[in-house]
C-alpha cells in the first residue's frame, strides 16, 4: 500500500474528515510534516476539505529553528498553501518541576488550538505521526511500565486532532518524498541517544525489524484491536459511574462492587473530572478507600478525594495549617 493509499484508509476508516471544512497541517519542516503536507494537498480535492499549514517555533535549537521556520514558509508559499506562525521562546515557560520537552509539548498543543481558531471552528489539527511513532510509543510504554492504555499506541483521531500518517511506515515516507525530489529539514536533536525514544527508534526498533520485518504492521494492528477493547471498558466504567451519580458525588459502594478493571476506571475519571493527575498510585489508593463511609486521600496539593457518609468527591480544601490525619502520597 502507497503513502496515498494509506492515508487515504486512515481518513475513511476513523472519520477523519467528517463534516470538517479545513485540515491545519502542523509542519515542522521535517520528513513526515513535509509528507503530510504533500500528501493532505493531493486528497484536498477528492475530500473537497480545505487545507492550512501551522508551524511553531520553539527557539530551541537557535538559528536551526529560524531556518526550519523559513523553510516551511518558503514551502508553503510554493504550494500555495496558507501559513499560520508563531514564535515562543519554550525556555522561558519551563516551569521548575517540568522538563523542556513537556513544556514544548504543552506550549505545542495550545498553539495548534490557536491556530485552528486563526483557520475557523471547522478545523482540525493534522499532526505527521506515522506507524513507526506508535510503535515506538508502545515499547517505550513497555519499558516504563504501562497497562492497556500504554498498549494502545498513538490514537488516529483525539478530539480534534487527527493523524492522517497513522498506517504509514516512515520507510515509505522517505520512499514517497525521493520519488518527488521534495527536500525537507532534519533536526540533529532526533539522533542523540540522549533520549530513551530515540535510542528505541535507532537500536531497539531496527533490531526487532531483524527478527520479523512485519513487526510495525504487527505493533499496529495488535494497538488497533486493544484500542477497540480500551474503549468498551471504557464505555462500561462510564455507564457505571452515571448509575452511581450522586447530588455530592458517586456512591462509593456502588463503584467498589465493580470489577477491578470497570472500578480502577470509574476512579480514574472521578480523579480526573475533579482536576486530579490520575497515576497508578493514585488510583489505588483512592480504590481502597472506597468500602470505607468516610475517608480523605490527599494526592496533590489543596485536591482531596474524600468519602463522606458513603459519598465519594473530589474536594478542594486551602491547606493553611495541619491538623488533617489524611494519607499523603
Amino acid at each position: 500500500m502507497d503513502i496515498i493509499d494509506s492515508v487515504r484508509t486512515a481518513i475513511s476508516e476513523n472519520n477523519m474528515l467528517c463534516g470538517e471544512k479545513t485540515a491545519v497541517c502542523a509542519l515542522s519542516g521535517g520528513a513526515d510534516s513535509v509528507a503530510l503536507l504533500l500528501v493532505m494537498k493531493e486528497l484536498s480535492v477528492q475530500y473537497g476539505f480545505k487545507l492550512g499549514a501551522c508551524h511553531l517555533n520553539h527557539g530551541l535549537r537557535g538559528e536551526d529553528s529560524d531556518a526550519d521556520e523559513i523553510f516551511c514558509v518558503q514551502l508553503c508559499e510554493r504550494l500555495g498553501i496558507e501559513l499560520y506562525r508563531k514564535k515562543i521562546s519554550v525556555r522561558e515557560y519551563s516551569q521548575k518541576h517540568e522538563s523542556l520537552e513537556e513544556t514544548a509539548r504543552k506550549i505545542r498543543y495550545r498553539f495548534f488550538e490557536e491556530a485552528r481558531e486563526h483557520f475557523g471552528e471547522n478545523s482540525v489539527t493534522a499532526t505527521a505521526h506515522n506507524a513507526n511513532d506508535s510503535a515506538e510509543t508502545v515499547l517505550l510504554n513497555i519499558i516504563r511500565g504501562t497497562g492497556l492504555k500504554g498498549l494502545c499506541g498513538i490514537p488516529p483521531v483525539r478530539d480534534k486532532i487527527i493523524r492522517p500518517l497513522i498506517y504509514t511506515q516512515r520507510s515509505d515516507i522517505e520512499k514517497f518524498l525521493k520519488s518527488k525530489n521534495q527536500p525537507f529539514v532534519t533536526d540533529k536533536t532526533n539522533f542523540s541517544e540522549e533520549y530513551t525514544r530515540n535510542r528505541i527508534r535507532h537500536n531497539i526498533l531496527p533490531e526487532m525489524i531483524k527478527i520479523n520485518p512485519s513487526v510495525i504492521k504487527t505493533i499496529s494492528r495488535m494497538s488497533e484491536n486493544l484500542r477497540r477493547d480500551s474503549s468498551y471498558l471504557e464505555e462500561i466504567s462510564e455507564s457505571a459511574l452515571l448509575s452511581a451519580e450522586r447530588e455530592n458525588g458517586y456512591e462509593a459502594s456502588e463503584i467498589d462492587k465493580l470489577c477491578e478493571p470497570i472500578k480502577s476506571r470509574a476512579v480514574r475519571k472521578i480523579l480526573i473530572k475533579g482536576g486530579v493527575e490520575p497515576s497508578e498510585l493514585r488510583i489505588k489508593t483512592a480504590v481502597s478507600l472506597l468500602s470505607k463511609r468516610s475517608a480523605r486521600y490527599n494526592p496533590c496539593k489543596n485536591k482531596f478525594f474524600t468519602i463522606r457518609k458513603g459519598i465519594c468527591f473530589i474536594e478542594n480544601i486551602e491547606q493553611k495549617f495541619g491538623g488533617f490525619n489524611e494519607k499523603h502520597e
